[in-house]
């Protein structure tokens, strides 16, 4: 079984130079072949633990997550990636944090709260997975991130990406160059979600994100954004 890499103690919340040289690869490449706009920053408080959150349409959103949000970020990847030599280098290189999906992870929480105890920010894809379906819509959501929120007590900084849907393959990023799809990032307002009720928590979080996207990715979420 590979060994799976993990922020030492005192060391949790800093990245290796590979985040920001991939950060700034996925900015540049974002500038040159998209209309790639971000919405909220400044609201980003720019110290303390933070949980991001954020909805996950194509394999772009992660890069350019990192690429928009004025801190640096911790990404969870599962942990099968660190099954191949390729891939495991990449993770590593970058500071991902395998977690093992499907199951209760408690080596990926110890390391997730280890970052914000750190004082660092984490990136959380509450769906738990790309959305594959068409069109693309936020689908319900699994409670780890209220979880998360409970066990750390760090506000959840709710994320909106939009427009990444049309990039699903490698070859996608070339066949757009010329058309620039527009990619719009949309920051929110820092939240603290039920921390007594999960499903409620995770509700918040995911109405939160909603209300950052058009009404067509809305989903299941889209008739509580129009009553708020």
């Amino acid at each position: 079984m590979t060994r799976l890499a993990r922020p030492q103690p005192g060391r949790a919340h800093q990245l290796p130079p590979g985040y920001y040289l991939g950060s700034g690869l996925a900015a540049l490449v974002s500038r040159l072949l998209a209309d790639w706009r971000v919405e909220g920053a400044e609201a980003v408080p720019r110290t303390g633990p933070l949980i991001v959150a954020t909805n996950h349409f194509s394999f772009v959103d992660p890069p350019l997550l990192s690429a928009s949000f004025p801190r640096p970020l911790r990404f969870f990847a599962k942990a099968e990636l660190w099954d191949s030599l390729p891939s495991r280098l990449f993770c590593d290189a970058i500071g991902a944090l395998p977690v093992r999906r499907g199951e209760a992870d408690r080596a990926a929480l110890r390391a997730a709260l280890g970052v914000l105890e750190s004082g660092g920010a984490i990136a959380f894809f509450p769906e738990g997975t790309r959305g594959r379906d068409h069109p693309r819509t936020l689908k319900p959501a699994r409670p780890g991130v209220a979880f998360l929120a409970r066990r750390s007590g760090a506000p959840v900084v709710p994320v909106g990406i939009a427009g990444t849907e049309v990039i699903e393959s490698l070859g996608d990023i070339a066949g757009h160059a010329f058309s620039r799809p527009p990619f719009r990032v949309r920051i929110g307002e820092p939240i603290c979600p039920d921390r007594d009720d999960l499903e409620a928590g995770t509700a918040t979080v995911m109405r939160a994100i909603a209300a950052l996207l058009p009404n067509r990715y809305r989903g299941p979420y889209a008739k509580a954004i129009v009553k708020a």
